[in-house]
């Protein structure tokens, strides 16, 4: 476990100096907003907070799952959209990192080039997408030396801006026959399956990203059965949950303290929706906490997380949302409900 958290580096200081501070994800299509995240990245590159998941051995933290939605928290209570701009970096680097210590090199090369600084982003699909992991609406068709072509332009969107590499992922809907030319992150050949895959290749940009395109995983469509894709299942879900979490949170006291220091605020915090509201997010932190307090430094080699598991990282992510999409909506009435009668 890391002596140094990664909230340990999100300074007063540093935080003060961030600039995402907008919520709205829309704001993504913004050049200034862009150029405002940008900004705060390379801050937070140089606090070495974009490498707290990375192994020791390549410069970073090595830090827990729990660890880092902690970190998580903190950066979403002051600057959310930056938050909300470098969690792909931290999952994807987290789930190679889970991958390394396990003992399977293929996701090597995430830590190597986040070590050198590239940043990871991610194409979940337009800006404030969820975490959509080869999402059967999307599709993909070999390409030949390529490996596979990505038509769904829901894919290769991202809310990283200036990235080095973006995740792609699609379903190939059939493949009866051999992929000319795909290659996995190691420089093997993949093999090709009758029936639909599910496609997780990288894409770079930039001279130092070589090859420009790596076919990191092609398995059977359906539940993730590796180290590498479960974690980044589990640390996807995780670290946008707790930025989502921690937003709603900064709203919420936001409102109350605004109620606290007007002038009429002699019971106006005694409503029922100041009290739901707490009570929501109380149980969102815990929700999210069943599923990183427990998750392991080292992976099992073939952990089973297709059943009872997953679907836990999935109902999480589902009770946060709403929970989120609730608390926000209570937030709203805080000051404009009248006050409950004492009984």
């Amino acid at each position: 476990m890391a002596a140094i958290r990664p909230r340990d580096l999100l300074t007063e200081s540093l935080l003060a100096r961030l600039g995402g501070t907008r919520t709205d994800p829309a704001a993504l299509g913004s050049a200034d907003v862009a150029a405002t995240l940008h900004r705060d990245i390379g801050k937070l590159g140089d606090a070495g907070y974009l490498n707290v998941a990375l192994p020791p051995e390549f410069g970073g933290l090595g830090c827990t799952l729990r660890q880092a939605a902690c970190g998580q928290r903190r950066l979403a209570r002051r600057a959310p959209l930056t938050a909300l701009a470098v969690s792909a970096h931290l999952y994807w680097t987290g789930a190679a990192a889970d991958a390394y210590r396990a003992g399977d090199n293929s996701a090597r090369w995430i830590l190597l080039e986040a070590a050198r600084g590239a940043l990871f982003a991610a194409g979940h699909g337009t800006a404030g997408g969820d975490l959509r992991f080869a999402d059967p609406r999307s599709r993909c068709e070999p390409a030949g030396e390529s490996g596979y072509r990505f038509r769904d332009t829901t894919v290769l969107s991202s809310v990283t801006p200036a990235w080095d590499w973006v995740a792609v992922h699609a379903v190939n809907p059939a493949n009866p026959a051999p992929v000319v030319g795909a290659r996995d992150s190691v420089g093997g050949s993949m093999t090709a399956r009758a029936g639909p895959d599910a496609v997780l290749a990288f894409a770079g940009r930039g001279s130092r990203c070589t090859p420009a395109f790596r076919v990191a995983r092609v398995q059977a469509a359906g539940a993730p059965g590796d180290v590498f894709t479960t974690s980044a299942v589990g640390w996807g879900h995780s670290i946008l949950a707790s930025v989502e979490y921690s937003d709603a949170r900064r709203a919420f006291n936001e409102a109350v303290a605004a109620v606290a220091d007007a002038a009429t605020a002699a019971h106006s915090l005694d409503t029922w929706p100041v009290a739901e509201a707490g009570l929501r997010l109380d149980a969102m932190k815990a929700k999210i906490a069943e599923i990183t307090h427990p998750w392991p430094l080292v992976r099992e080699p073939a952990p089973d997380l297709g059943g009872q598991h997953l679907i836990s990282v999935f109902t999480m992510r589902n009770e946060v949302a709403e929970g989120a999409r609730r608390v926000l909506s209570l937030t709203a009435q805080i000051g404009c409900a009248p006050a409950v009668a004492a009984l």
